[in-house]
């Protein structure tokens, strides 16, 4: 299996993300989802791994990207992961919201997925409840640097997308 914590820590200009599905099944997220879902604010704490690991790599002058797939009406769990991206955007990583219902060629980009340096691709393999079972490393560059492309040229960055959307 291809080790996406090794390259997490070792790329060295870009990383980005594509998170396509409506929602993932992650067991340390359970208990901040169950507070979000009651209406409690819910925050990362300062010190988390990921944040941390953020603001090291663009501290370094490295890319840090993600591309968040929507479809409307937003599930609890969307709205859940879109709180808490101020954060990640605080600590430096570049997120952008892209919307299947106003770009349906958006459905191409169907597959979750790592791409490093623009060479190294890695998939991210989750069962029918968005439960993770596998990294896989994918072999048709290209095809992900097309998707990763229209993702981007798609959407748009999150806090105007947040500004857009609360003024609904």
């Amino acid at each position: 299996m291809p080790d996406l914590v090794w390259w997490l820590s070792n790329f060295r200009r870009s990383a980005f993300r594509l998170e396509t599905l409506p929602a993932y099944s992650v067991p340390q997220e359970v208990e901040m989802l169950a507070a979000f879902k009651r209406g409690e604010d819910v925050r990362l704490p300062k010190d988390h791994p990921w944040l941390k690991k953020v603001r090291q790599h663009t501290r370094d002058g490295k890319r840090m990207e993600r591309v968040r797939l929507v479809s409307y009406p937003l599930s609890d769990y969307l709205r859940f992961e879109l709180s808490m991206y101020p954060q990640c955007v605080e600590a430096g990583e570049q997120i952008r919201i892209a919307s299947l219902n106003e770009h349906p060629e958006l459905g191409a980009c169907n597959q979750d997925c790592w791409l490093f340096d623009d060479s190294v691709v890695l998939t991210l393999v989750y069962d029918s409840a968005g439960r993770f079972l596998e990294v896989r490393e994918a072999t048709n560059i290209h095809d992900y640097l097309r998707q990763r492309d229209l993702a981007l040229s798609r959407s748009t960055p999150l806090l105007d997308y947040l500004t857009r959307t609360t003024r609904r």
